[in-house]
């Protein structure tokens, strides 16, 4: 995942602006056209298109405060006000097809207009269609870039809004072909639309904010792990998101008797090996020995095993030197013994 620059955020934050301004145009052509014709299912589309004005500012807004670096009340960062974005949108699509449901179901009962279906309002909803498609592929093409999940949702929304849009269009020129009722139905499928989009977009913000680890995610993690040389037991793993980047902690076990090079060594393949699987994770990793390891460590001889102390102004260069250099006089004193194995560490 791209890492948030502040020429990406600059970029995100220009993106969210043009959907701002996109999302606000076709809330007044939709709704204009739709009252004019008494197409509840074009009114419909401009009540969804409202709610993408809304979601649009709140992005815009989100986008804004997750670009800010992580600050002593916040050590993780901004990011998640980017899934609080999302669930306030959630919330504001699921009324709104509540709303949309309710009027279509009192129109197909025969309690309002029907709807006029003439030339102009076709064209509109043709315009309409080439908007929506070309703000989805942009907004699409941003979220990936800048890992936003504001812009994420943003873009679903106008995919959404691609989708009911040829929707609304069917069902306008079937009231043109003589079935008044279409305009209804397609009210009642936008409806839906919408509030299968809602139910998407706060699954997935109250996971993140929930601090769920995304599945996918996890299995990377822990196939990255298992995928490196050294021979470790994975005694712990946790994640957390915000903002498109995973924070990780991993705990695992090495053999007792490892020194700390070797612990190091681990350590620094791991966060490695996430890293890579994972771009722009922040991994914390803590190794302890583990006992089960030691004992598949099989010796046919005496052994030895020393652990030596450092002070804390000797650096790891100095641990592996020493640590070699007391197992050369031990053999060399005491060719008997077979297994030498020399664990430094700092007091």
């Amino acid at each position: 995942m791209t890492t948030h620059t502040p020429q990406s955020i600059s970029s995100a934050q220009r993106t969210a602006l043009l959907s701002v301004v996109a999302a606000g145009g076709l809330v007044a052509l939709k709704l204009v056209v739709g009252l004019l014709a008494h197409s509840l299912g074009l009114v419909a589309e401009a009540i969804h298109s409202a709610t993408d004005l809304v979601a649009a500012l709140l992005t815009f807004f989100a986008v804004r405060v997750a670009g800010r670096p992580a600050d002593r009340e916040h050590p993780y960062g901004h990011g998640k006000a980017e899934h609080l974005s999302a669930l306030g949108e959630s919330a504001i699509l699921i009324a709104a097809s509540v709303a949309i449901a309710y009027e279509a179901i009192r129109r197909l009962a025969g309690h309002g207009p029907t709807a006029d279906a003439r030339w102009y309002v076709l064209a509109v909803v043709v315009a309409v269609i080439v908007i929506d498609a070309g703000r989805s592929r942009t907004l699409h093409r941003a979220a990936h870039q800048h890992a936003s999940a504001a812009l994420g949702a943003n873009a679903l929304h106008f995919t959404l809004d691609l989708v009911g849009s040829v929707a609304v269009l069917i069902g306008l020129v079937l009231v043109r072909a003589g079935y008044p009722q279409a305009d209804s139905i397609t009210a009642l499928l936008v409806a839906a639309l919408v509030l299968f989009s809602a139910g998407r977009l706060m699954r997935g913000s109250v996971r993140v904010l929930m601090d769920s680890p995304s599945p996918p995610a996890e299995q990377t993690a822990r196939a990255a792990i298992a995928g490196i040389e050294e021979t470790v037991t994975l005694s712990r793993l946790r994640m957390r998101e915000s903002g498109g980047r995973h924070f990780v902690d991993v705990v695992v076990g090495v053999e007792p008797d490892a020194d700390l090079a070797h612990s190091h060594a681990v350590a620094s393949a791991i966060e490695d090996a996430i890293a890579r699987d994972l771009p722009g994770s922040d991994v914390i990793v803590h190794v302890e020995p583990d006992a089960a390891l030691g004992s598949r460590h099989v010796s046919h001889g005496p052994r030895a095993v020393l652990t030596v102390c450092l002070g804390p102004d000797h650096t790891l260069a100095d641990a592996r030197a020493l640590a070699d250099e007391l197992e050369r006089e031990i053999r060399a004193e005491h060719p008997d013994i077979l297994d030498v194995s020399v664990h430094t560490d700092h007091d």
